[in-house]
């Protein structure tokens, strides 16, 4: 599990994943972080900026999955729209204001 004071700093299993689809020149549609946090429960995790930063390659339409507040081992859908209402290039990005 990523420790919170490291962050979003190393490198995830989910970098695989990323990396072997812009190889591919597969589309990337969805994502969803899971750890064991050590208690036996499987929580969901919003994914790290580093990674939203590398899916924002596919478009903000691409959802993840992101912690239910009532209970974190349950995901809800959002697209990296939701979760990055600020994400610095839209700016330079004509289909995304």
């Amino acid at each position: 599990m990523c420790e919170p004071e490291y962050g979003g700093g190393g490198l995830c299993a989910e970098t695989g994943a990323i990396l072997q689809a812009h190889t591919l020149a597969k589309q990337v549609t969805a994502s969803a972080c899971v750890a064991y946090d050590g208690s036996g429960r499987i929580v969901i995790l919003t994914p790290c900026g580093i990674c939203q930063e590398r899916l924002r390659h596919w478009g903000g339409a691409v959802e993840v999955a992101v912690p239910d507040p009532a209970d974190p081992t349950r995901w809800i859908a959002k697209t990296l729209r939701e979760v990055q209402p600020y994400y610095w290039a839209n700016v330079y990005l004509e289909d995304e204001r």
